[in-house]
Order: structure tokens, then C-alpha cells, then sequence
């Protein structure tokens, strides 16, 4: 990477962050002469990247003109397989924000077999609709849930799926937009350090009670994925022998105890008759008695793995998503109770305010935040 492409990565950086700004305002945050920022946003505007908006205030001068990001030069498609509707697809912008998406249903699992005959059909279908001109897309960004070998570009593990796919596996056939994998939980994470409640915090732990259970570990502003790409396969964390998993593709113990799959199966005890996971959670913020006494006994397991990470890691904060975080505050003091009885520090613990949507949020992180630092250099 060149001095230029720094330079606008810095200046993207300072608009995207502070706009609608000024020239000489970006300069100052900056510390690059006028002349130098002049050419870097005259580039970025031929380009379409940023554009003026009109003029601002002045204190007695020349009203200075103001700039912004042009959310519409580039986009990806987000598509999130984790999710308990089904498919999500969804049209990011260069601001990451969601501008259509569309879920698509299936009355049973995915398996690997209907998966590979299908999201190339979803996806195909989904960018007609959109009738965005296919030179904008950059990516096709897919979170899995499962552990993801990023030289080989597979899933490697996904018990609860019982996945084993490679990338070549999800390739379309038309159009030729690259395609990359990441886990779901981080890319939630990646969401909520971008537009949730975690802007603030550089070092936090997000956690996903989703198909399974995971963890998106952010350490110094940014996803830590350790040696094997399995940071943060928490659902593997050992909170009673009893249900220690029995082999490696057997599921982890947390997830025998805390996950949505357990919570269904004691509704449909309880209740008499199968209920999805969503109505459990509506239920339970409903006041429902049987409902709120399932999750409370799920959040004693989820307060124990909390509590194992909070010894390791001690973040700032720790923010639970996934469908669970439509739960009213009352359950987090549930978790935080249990905590303070087995830890000597408690972290700020906080339900995720995105919801589903941090995935695809994190997916438009993923790929747009390296591009930016370069100053955008792919996009002509």
C-alpha cells in the first residue's frame, strides 16, 4: 500500500467518522496540508466515493463546503445461514447499513446437499431484484455458524449443523462476485463494535445464543481468532462433567445446556407441543411462567460460561445477542446475580440492541473496513 492509498484510507476514515465535514476540518484532525486533502477528496469525489452536500456555517469567512460519504458507491450482499428464519440475504452499502433484504424458508434444516442446490438460486434471484449494476458489488460475504479453515476456505466444524462445506461448494455460477466465509458470531461482533452498543469499547466479548452457542472475541479494536480460527467456541466450555462432550464432533457442553435447541426441547415438555425458539423468548418477556422458568434455568448455564470467560479475559463488557436479547433487562439481572456469587469481577453485561442484524452488519464490516484503509483503491 502506498502513501496515497494511506492517506485517503485516512481521510475516508475522518468523513466517515465526522460528516458531513469540511476540507479544512478533515486537515486539522489530520494534520495534512490543504493542498494534500484538496486532491485526496478531488480523487475520491471523481471516483463517487464522497460528495459535496452543500455548504456549512461560518464564523465571518467563506461558507467551507461541506462532504460526505457517498453510501451508494459500493455494495456487498450479506447473507447469514445461522439465522432462525432460514436464509437472510441482505444488500449492504458502503456505510454498512442494511438497504433491502429478504429472508427465505425452509420447513426443514438445511443439509448440506439443499444448501448447495439452493443459495446459488437465492442469491442469483436476490441480485435481480436489487437491480444494483453488479460492477458496485464487491463481495458476497456468508456467515456460517461453525469453525472456518480460511486456507482451504471451509467450514470445518458446525455439530449442530453437521456441516462440512468448502467455499467451492457455495460458488455461483453467475455473476462472478468473489465470495468469502466467516463465522457468524464474529461477525456480530464485528457489528456491534461498528453500530451497537459496544462503538465505545475496545476490548468486549460478544456472545451469540444462536444454532449453537458462540463467542466473538474483540481484544485492542479488533477480532482476535487465535491459532486454530476457534476463538471463541464457547459452547465447548466444560460448566459440568456430566455433559462433557463424548467426541469431537459430539456437542459441547455449554451447548447441551444453554442453547436454543435445549430450550425448545423443554417447551415442547412443558408446553406440550413444539414452539420456535422466537415465541419462547416472546413468551418468556410476556411474563409467561413456564417459558421464563426455561430460560432462567438456560441463563444460570449461560451466567457460568460468562463467568469462565470473564476470569480469562476480564473485558469491559460483554454483550448477548441473537434472538435471546429481545428478553427485557430483568433476565440480564438474572445472569449478573449469578455471576457475582463465583467471580471477583463482573463485567458490564448488556442484551444486544441489533439483534439478527448485527450479522449482516459485521458481514459489511468485513469487507469494507480493509478496503477503506487503502483509500478505497478498488473502486474506480
Amino acid at each position: 500500500m502506498d502513501i496515497k492509498n494511506i492517506n485517503q484510507g485516512l481521510v475516508l476514515k475522518v468523513i466517515e467518522n465526522n460528516g458531513p465535514i469540511s476540507r479544512a476540518a478533515i486537515g486539522k484532525i489530520i494534520g495534512l496540508t490543504p493542498p494534500t486533502i484538496s486532491a485526496i477528496v478531488r480523487d475520491l469525489i471523481n471516483r463517487g466515493i464522497v460528495s459535496e452536500i452543500g455548504k456549512g456555517d461560518s464564523s465571518g469567512g467563506k461558507k467551507p463546503i461541506l462532504i460526505q460519504i457517498n453510501s451508494e458507491s459500493a455494495y456487498i450482499i450479506a447473507v447469514d445461514l445461522g439465522s432462525e428464519n432460514g436464509i437472510r440475504v441482505a444488500l449492504m452499502d458502503l456505510s454498512c447499513d442494511i438497504v433491502k433484504e429478504k429472508s427465505y424458508h425452509e420447513k426443514d434444516p438445511f443439509t448440506i446437499q439443499n444448501l448447495k442446490n439452493t443459495l446459488s438460486i437465492i442469491i442469483n434471484d436476490f441480485l435481480e431484484e436489487i437491480e444494483i449494476p453488479l460492477k458496485k458489488i464487491l463481495n458476497i460475504c456468508i456467515g456460517v455458524p461453525g469453525i472456518i479453515d480460511y486456507n482451504e476456505m471451509k467450514i470445518t466444524a458446525a455439530p449442530y449443523l453437521n456441516w462440512e462445506i468448502s467455499i467451492n461448494d457455495l460458488s455461483l455460477s453467475e455473476p462472478d462476485i468473489p465470495i468469502i466465509l466467516e463465522n457468524d458470531v464474529n461477525l456480530m461482533a464485528l457489528g456491534e463494535k461498528a453500530k451497537g452498543i459496544a462503538q465505545e469499547f475496545d476490548n468486549f466479548v460478544f456472545v451469540g445464543e444462536r444454532t449453537g452457542i458462540g463467542a466473538g472475541i474483540i481484544i485492542n479494536g479488533k477480532l482476535h481468532q487465535g491459532a486454530n480460527n476457534a476463538v471463541g467456541e464457547i459452547g465447548y466450555l466444560l460448566v459440568d462433567p456430566e455433559y462433557a462432550p463424548k467426541n469431537s464432533k459430539d456437542f459441547g457442553c455449554l451447548e447441551k445446556l444453554a442453547s436454543s435447541r435445549v430450550i425448545i426441547e423443554k417447551a415442547r415438555k412443558r408446553i406440550g407441543k413444539q414452539v420456535k425458539i422466537m415465541e419462547i423468548f416472546k413468551l418468556a418477556a410476556e411474563g409467561d411462567s413456564v417459558a421464563a422458568g426455561i430460560i432462567k434455568e438456560t441463563l444460570k448455564f449461560l451466567a457460568y460460561g460468562i463467568g469462565n470467560i470473564s476470569c480469562v479475559l476480564n473485558p469491559e463488557l460483554v454483550v448477548i445477542g441473537g434472538g435471546i436479547s429481545i428478553l427485557p433487562s430483568i433476565f440480564l439481572e438474572e445472569i449478573k446475580t449469578a455471576l457475582q456469587n463465583i467471580v471477583p469481577f463482573v463485567p458490564r453485561i448488556e442484551f444486544s440492541k441489533l439483534r439478527e442484524d448485527s450479522v449482516l452488519i459485521g458481514a459489511a464490516v468485513k469487507v469494507f473496513a480493509p478496503l477503506k484503509k487503502n483509500g478505497l483503491a478498488p473502486i474506480n
